[in-house]
């Protein structure tokens, strides 16, 4: 009964943040679109996005970008005090008992809390390096436009050509 109520509150949580980095990344995004400013640099960018998940990627102009990383590490963030937990919880009940079952549980959500931990981590360097690369690509007038091109070689040869072409 206490897990589940554990989970709720830290899935409310979780829930509030989503909630309220939409509610900031909507106000932002609004507000960015109405003033005639540099673009944003990549130093900028960079320590928005260190500040708050998604943000260097709004400042950037990419919403569905900075929702997702948003969202990705807010559940990150949710599941690693979820298995932080239970972990402590598991090695107090093993110490307290001496019984198997708590330890073997405290080694699943141990090794758990670790890959969270490392997820967490590659989200969030991407989260930065992607903030810095758009920075610094924004200044580019012409989007990349790439093609595939696929056919037969010729009329008198044997084969088949594939090709693919970026123009920039």
């Amino acid at each position: 009964m206490r897990r589940g109520a554990t989970t709720l509150r830290i899935a409310c949580t979780v829930l509030a943040l989503v909630v309220g980095s939409a509610a900031c990344a909507s106000a932002a995004a609004g507000s960015a679109r109405g003033l005639d400013e540099a673009p944003t640099t990549g130093a900028r960018a960079l320590i928005a996005s260190a500040a708050y998940p998604g943000l260097g990627q709004l400042l950037n102009g990419s919403e569905i970008k900075a929702a997702a990383i948003g969202v990705a590490e807010a559940y990150l963030i949710g599941r690693l005090v979820l298995e932080d937990r239970w972990t402590r919880h598991s090695l107090r009940r093993h110490r307290e008992t001496g019984e198997r079952s708590y330890y073997d549980d405290y080694e699943r959500h141990f090794d758990r809390r670790q890959t969270t931990i490392w997820w967490l981590i590659v989200v969030g360097l991407y989260s930065l390096t992607d903030a810095y690369v758009d920075a610094h690509l924004s200044r580019f007038d012409e989007p990349v436009s790439p093609s595939i091109e696929a056919g037969f070689a010729g009329r008198d040869a044997e084969g088949f050509r594939l090709g693919v072409c970026w123009d920039f």
